[in-house]
C-alpha cells in the first residue's frame, strides 16, 4: 500500500488524474425485454422440439439517447435455445430490441434537468443475471394452440419471456489532482 506524504515543493509532485463521477443510478431489476410466442417449422430443426435444454444470451449492441431530459435505452439482444429434437441438439436464434425511457426522477438521486444539462456526459449501461421462462405449447397446427393464429405451419409453438437487471450510470468525466509523492520504503 502506498500512501501520500505532503510535498515541500507542489509544482514537482502533482498527480494529474481524470477520472469518471457518477452523479446518478438507475437501477431495475428483472426487467422484461422479451416475451414472445412462436413457431419453429419441422423442416428448420429437423422434427418437433421435445425438450429446451439450455438458453444462452448474447448482448448485440447497447447505446442510449441522452436528450429531452431523460434517457432511452437501446438494448439488441439474441437469445440462443439449444433444444432437443429426436435425441440431437439443435440450435434455435431469437434475436429482438428492447427499449427503455428513463426520467430524470427516477434515477437515484433524482436529476434536475438543470444537473442532467450540467453534469452528465456519459451513460454506462450494464446488463446482469439474465433469466428466462420457456415453455413449449405443443404443435402448432393443433386446434386451440397460440401458435396456429401467427404461423399455421407445422412446427413446435413456444413461448420465451427474458428478464435481466438493468443498472444505468450516469456521470461526467473531471479532473482530479492529488499533490503529494510516495514513501519509498512502502511497497506498492
Amino acid at each position: 500500500m502506498s500512501r501520500l506524504l505532503k510535498c515541500e515543493f507542489p509544482e514537482g509532485c502533482m498527480l494529474d488524474l481524470f477520472a469518471k463521477v457518477i452523479k446518478a443510478k438507475f437501477i431495475e431489476k428483472q426487467v422484461k425485454v422479451l416475451d414472445i410466442l412462436f413457431c419453429v417449422p419441422d423442416e428448420q430443426v429437423g422434427g418437433k422440439i421435445s425438450f429446451v435444454d439450455d438458453i444462452k444470451v448474447k448482448v448485440l449492441s447497447t447505446h442510449e439517447d441522452l436528450a429531452f431530459n431523460k434517457v432511452k435505452l437501446f438494448i439488441d439482444f439474441e437469445v440462443i435455445l439449444f433444444v432437443i429434437v429426436d435425441h440431437e441438439f439443435q440450435i434455435i436464434t431469437v434475436t429482438d430490441r428492447f427499449d427503455q425511457v428513463i426520467e430524470l426522477d427516477e434515477f437515484d438521486p433524482p436529476l434536475t434537468p438543470e444537473e442532467f444539462r450540467t453534469e452528465i456526459e456519459q451513460s454506462e449501461i450494464i446488463l446482469k443475471n439474465w433469466s428466462f421462462d420457456v415453455e413449449i405449447k405443443g404443435n402448432c397446427e393443433d386446434p386451440g394452440n397460440p401458435c396456429k393464429l401467427t404461423s399455421p405451419v407445422r412446427g413446435t409453438c413456444i413461448s420465451l419471456k427474458a428478464y435481466v437487471d438493468i443498472i444505468d450510470k450516469l456521470g461526467k468525466m473531471h479532473d482530479v489532482i492529488v499533490y503529494g509523492e510516495l514513501d519509498p520504503e512502502v511497497d506498492c
